[in-house]
This record gives structure tokens, sequence and C-alpha cells, in this order.
């Protein structure tokens, strides 16, 4: 009797299974969310702690109804949990997915992509990150699009939307970004100013003196007569790096005569303040350096913040560039929570430790003393201002 209605009992749950795959949708993935969210240790804090649950599920509702009433909100769906649970201040929860085949998980722009228009707004215009183009088109009152007109990527083709950018109720902006491999990023409360996305690579002038590609994990130069420069392109400690970074102060610390030192921690995403220790412990004897440059951008984040501020204490420090990630206030200690949405499995990593001294940095970075624009090298803005002086 069981061997007759084997395949009708398996093709039962085949159909069950497909089913339940066809049935995936972002609702039911918040729903996960915020339950998923309860792990982490900001939620205990912000949350919990301070009871403020009911203002979360507020929010939850809020977020519902612009799924509801978004169109491409199967797109954007990785997007919006990571709205969702930005209601805490917390960087280091994410939940993120990197699809296999970018052509179908990305929407394409369904209207007309005319590049002659004039820009009647700061937000509109045609932007570049690298090797792509897009055109930035505004949608209605408060939403645009990236669209994109060129990419060095194969699955990039025109028409696919880079960027979504919403005004918010309170005048700021939000973003949807997809980076080129296909990955969704959402950020609150930019700044879209001077021809650039802030907190981005986009800008409308395909400069990117912001930015800083390392060559070497560890860099000394002498710039000229006055300057000493070190680069630190990760904080990170493996081995191989611990090993590399003793050689590299061995090496050069003794080299540091200058009266003047720029430390750059451009794109440094972190790892571990212990491997920047010897350099603090170097500076804090060396009296021959008269100021100390810290250099930060949008990409410097968690450990390597921790860094900045703790160079900072020196009274001889400046901070110079632009605002840190933000990254800063909790951290996974040796262990972070991590698992996945139940229907489209997407990946959610969450804090386990927090460091509450430094609150205040959450979200907003640490702001420079000395702001830098994107118009001229870094280096050069700082050694022709101290010129000045």
């Amino acid at each position: 009797m069981i061997k007759k209605n084997l395949p009708l009992l398996l093709f039962l749950i085949i159909s069950l299974v497909y089913s339940q795959e066809q049935d995936c949708n972002c609702i039911d993935e918040l729903d996960t969310m915020s339950k998923l969210i309860k792990n982490s240790k900001s939620y205990k804090t912000q949350i919990k702690k301070e009871a403020r649950e009911s203002d979360f599920n507020v929010w939850k509702e809020e977020i519902k109804r612009e799924i509801a009433n978004d169109s491409l909100s199967k797109f954007f769906c990785v997007g919006y949990l990571q709205k969702y649970i930005s209601f805490i201040e917390d960087k280091h929860n994410q939940v993120y997915f990197i699809p296999d085949n970018i052509t179908e998980n990305v929407p394409t722009y369904s209207k007309e992509i005319d590049t002659t228009l004039k820009s009647t707004d700061q937000v509109s215009g045609i932007y570049y990150a690298g090797s792509d183009k897009v055109l930035v088109q505004k949608e209605n009152d408060t939403i645009w699009y990236g669209i994109t007109l060129k990419s060095d990527s194969k699955e990039w083709t025109k028409g696919k939307i880079r960027l979504r950018i919403e005004k918010t109720a309170n005048n700021n902006f939000e973003i949807f970004e997809y980076f080129q491999n296909g990955l969704l990023f959402y950020q609150k409360n930019i700044e879209i100013l001077n021809g650039r996305i802030h907190s981005t690579f986009w800008n409308k002038d395909n400069n990117y003196f912001f930015n800083k590609n390392f060559e070497d994990n560890f860099t000394y130069k002498s710039i000229n007569s006055s300057f000493d420069y070190v680069g630190i392109k990760t904080l990170r400690r493996t081995n191989s790096l611990m090993k590399e970074a003793a050689t590299f102060y061995e090496n050069n610390l003794e080299k540091l005569t200058r009266e003047n030192l720029i430390i750059d921690l451009r794109n440094n995403g972190g790892g571990s303040i212990n491997q920047l220790k010897p350099l603090i412990k170097s500076l804090k004897r060396n009296k021959t350096i008269r100021k100390i440059y810290v250099l930060i951008n949008f990409k410097t984040g968690s450990s390597a913040e921790l860094a900045t501020l703790a160079l900072k204490e020196d009274k001889r420090t400046i901070i110079a560039g632009e605002n840190s990630r933000g990254m800063v206030a909790y951290g996974y200690g040796n262990n972070s929570f991590s698992a996945k949405t139940n229907c489209l499995k997407y990946n959610v990593v969450l804090s386990t430790k927090r460091s509450g001294k430094y609150g205040r940095y959450e979200n907003i970075g640490i702001k420079p003393n000395f702001e830098l624009d994107n118009k001229s090298d870094w280096i050069d803005q700082i050694v022709k201002e101290e010129i000045a002086k």
C-alpha cells in the first residue's frame, strides 16, 4: 500500500516545497528579521532595555507599507530589511545577499532614458563610479533612479537600475545602492552636495581624491623635508599581517623625524586596534613631530575608527578628510551571531559586543577637524594648508 502511494506522496512533498518557494515575499522576510534582530546586542540595549518595543513595531509597520507600495520591492527587499534594522543605531547589524545572476535579480528601468534633459535639481544628472556611469533621473517628487548607461561589467547592461534615492519626510536623503557584484546596500541620512553622493563613490566629476588604493599593506615615504607619510591598508590580525606589521614598524618608526606626519587610514575597514599600538606608543615618545594628520574617509570603519580616536587623544593630532563610516559602538567580539532568513535565505550577521564609550559616533562617524574636498589630491591639500600657515 505504501509503495503504491509513494509516487503520489513524493509529488505532494515536491509540490509543497515548490509552493513555499513561490510564496516567498518580502513581508514574510521582514517578519523573520523582526525575530532575528532580537539576538543582537544593540537590540537588547537600545530597544528592550529602553522599553522601545512599541516604537520599533510602529517602524516595522511603516516598512511594511513602503514594501507594499513599491512595485520593485522584490528587487529591493534586502534593502528594506536593512532599513528596518537601521532603526537601531548599530552598523554591525547586517543583512545581505549576493546574487548568482545579477541580470535576474536587479530591476530594469522601464521608461525612456533621456540623457539630454537638463538637471533641474541638485540630485539629477550623470554620475560616475570608476568605470561605471549612470543617469540619475527624477521619477517623482521624492524618488530618483540611477540608471546604468555604461559599465565594464557585462551584467550591468544599459537600463539596469544601480541606485534608488529617496527624499524623506525630514528632507534627508536615503539610498539603495547596488554594488557591481550585485550586493544591495542601504544608507540613511546621506548628503548630496557639490556633485557627489557622499558616503559613496558616485560623483559627477569622475574624480576620486577621497579614495585610496594602497599597493602595500603598510607604506612609509618621505613627502618632503617637512612631511613623513605612513599608510595602513588594513588592521586585520592574521599571523602573516602581524609579522608584516612588526617588520614594518621595526624598519620605519625611527625614520619619523620630520615635524609633520600623515597617517593614512582611508578605506581601512578595521580589524584590531592592536595592529596600530606600536605606532601609537612610538608617537608618544617622539617629540620631533609637531603635527599628526590622520586621514579618514567614508570607508574608514570599526577598529580603524577606534585607532583614529586613540590617535586623537594626542593633542598634536588633526583629523583630516571626511566623516568616517560610523561603525564603532558595537562589534562581534570573538563571535558574531549569524543566521539566514527563512525563505529567501538572506545572510544575517548581528553584533554581540558593545563599546558604550563611543555611541555618539555610531552611524554619524568621526567628523574631521579639517575637511578636504574632491577637487585635488588630499595629501597635497594638507601640505598646501600647512605651507600657507
